[in-house]
């Protein structure tokens, strides 16, 4: 579960992250990561599940997967980084790794 000054709500943000970050690929994830975008202020992580996902109740099963996902994710990224994910149909069947989303952003990063 992520805590509430870790979630990204404003569409403006959501927006900023996805045109000036850097795009990663994962089975299953789509995720977009803009470094330095809060400054010093804790990492957000904002979450998209569209309904190719699934029904209601697919999708929420889903949002809760990837947030948990997230959680260890965001305490070894650099504080201030901005990441918005995608959820893409098929995430369904695929076990969600927090150790290979780490080591793909920060491979992203550091290019």
């Amino acid at each position: 579960m992520l805590a509430s000054q870790h979630r990204m709500r404003s569409t403006r943000d959501f927006q900023s992250v996805r045109r000036n970050g850097k795009k990663v690929l994962i089975p299953g994830l789509v995720i977009h990561i803009y470094l330095g975008m809060y400054g010093a202020t804790p990492s957000r992580v904002g979450l998209t599940v569209g309904k190719d996902c699934g029904n209601a109740v697919q999708r929420h099963r889903v949002s809760r997967r990837v947030r948990a996902t997230m959680g260890p994710v965001l305490g070894l990224l650099p504080a201030g980084t901005g990441l918005v994910v995608k959820a893409l149909p098929q995430v369904h069947t695929l076990d969600l790794d927090p150790e290979v989303i780490t080591e793909a952003l920060l491979l992203k990063v550091n290019r």
